[in-house]
């Protein structure tokens, strides 16, 4: 049944930083800004109302939080977008991604033991940043708004300050890592001003990518991670690329559901769990209920079965994104579901046959023209250390 259409987006767990609420929307006579702060949902509403279009308003709300959230808002790190037009839905991939000098034990010591807080709180633990290269692919695509519009909001702000929320001054007084009160401190009401970052702004908004990827800021990040210790360099930067992904789909009650597919682990669990949810009537167990809880911990607990073992970045590992999402999986997952008994999770293993071994496997390829694969790809164990890296969907060995 296709269904009437719903485009969703949802945000893997940690990629970004909850809030315990959401700015109000600014709303438009025809058109809405949702967003986690109102000085960049303002900048977006703004571009709405002098008729850009709902990417071109992305834009500026992206930019605009890089300044004044924080939190979670950033140049430095990267995301998934997906786009609903007339003429169809895409799904852009702007996650960050590991330095070429990334390699498989550089967290481990000479031991083979884990450093703690290796790959969380040093230099060493950066990507490459896919923001803005995101965004630019973003507007290539859609925009019809110049460039430099969409980031004078950002700029602005950057360079004359705003007002520092209560929340946002109790974060930074809290947060002692690095160099990070270098840059962030004041409190609650006292005015924040980042010159530094409005600069870094211009060159984006003049030169597009090649304004961070490439020239001044590259030189920057390259030498904090000198200083650090990091890995990422000037050809990593150059030869980062946000990537065009194909959504995934499914349907809930007669709408159609269209959401994010991998390297995003998001918009597969949400439709497999919408399936699921589909052989039962939430309505009759009552909003908030024990009864509601329960059920939905016993779907989630199938979703992240699945998720821990299936899921990863495309761009290296078969990903079965169909077969999760298809209802006849769902139903079958659904099956040992009882409303009055709990699963342990430590029972729940995935409902799809496992396509490697629990140990190390490799295989090599060369075809006739020369082109030749050699891959070895281990956990070292079954799910490896069950950590998943938080928003990119891998586990880590």
């Amino acid at each position: 049944m296709p269904g009437r259409p719903i485009t969703l987006l949802l945000l893997v767990a940690g990629l970004l930083a909850p809030a315990p609420a959401v700015a109000a929307p600014a709303a438009l006579e025809r058109g809405v800004v949702a967003a986690p702060e109102s000085l960049a949902a303002e900048a977006g509403a703004a571009v709405l109302r002098e008729g850009g279009n709902a990417v071109d308003a992305a834009v500026a709300v992206q930019f605009a939080l890089a300044v004044t959230f924080p939190r979670a808002g950033n140049l430095g790190g990267g995301g998934f977008l997906l786009v609903h037009t007339d003429s169809g839905d895409v799904t852009l991939d702007y996650r960050e991604t590991a330095p070429a000098a990334a390699t498989r034990d550089m967290y481990l010591d000479s031991a083979g033991a884990i450093v703690p807080g290796l790959s969380l709180d040093t230099h060493r633990a950066a990507g490459v940043p896919g923001s803005v290269a995101g965004m630019w692919l973003a507007h290539r695509r859609f925009g019809t708004v110049p460039w430099r519009r969409l980031l004078e909001p950002a700029i602005r702000l950057a360079e004359q300050g705003f007002i520092l929320p209560a929340r946002t001054a109790t974060e930074f007084a809290a947060e002692g890592r690095n160099n990070f009160r270098d840059y962030f401190r004041g409190a609650a009401g006292e005015r924040l001003v980042q010159r530094e970052l409005a600069a870094t702004l211009r060159r984006v908004a003049e030169r597009g990518p090649d304004g961070f990827y490439r020239g001044e800021t590259a030189r920057l990040i390259v030498e904090e991670m000198r200083r650090g210790g990091g890995l990422i360099t000037l050809d990593d930067l150059a030869g980062y690329r946000a990537a065009v992904r194909r959504p995934v789909t499914g349907t809930y009650r007669g709408l159609q559901v269209v959401s994010m597919g991998p390297p995003s682990s998001g918009g597969v669990g949400l439709i497999q769990l919408l399936h699921m949810l589909e052989g039962f009537e939430p309505a009759a167990l009552g909003p908030g209920s024990a009864a509601y809880m329960h059920l939905v911990a016993e779907l989630e607990k199938r979703v992240f079965a699945d998720r821990a073992t299936h899921l990863g970045d495309p761009d290296f590992i078969a990903v079965p994104a169909g077969n999760l999402v298809s209802p006849r999986y769902a139903a079958a997952r659904r099956a040992g579901i009882a409303l009055d008994r709990r699963t342990p999770p430590d029972s729940i293993v995935s409902g799809l046959a496992r396509r490697e071994s629990e140990q190390t496997t490799h295989f090599s390829i060369v075809d006739r023209h020369g082109n030749a694969v050699a891959n070895t790809t281990t956990l070292n164990d079954l799910h490896g250390s069950g950590v998943v890296v938080r928003g990119a969907g891998f586990l880590l060995n």
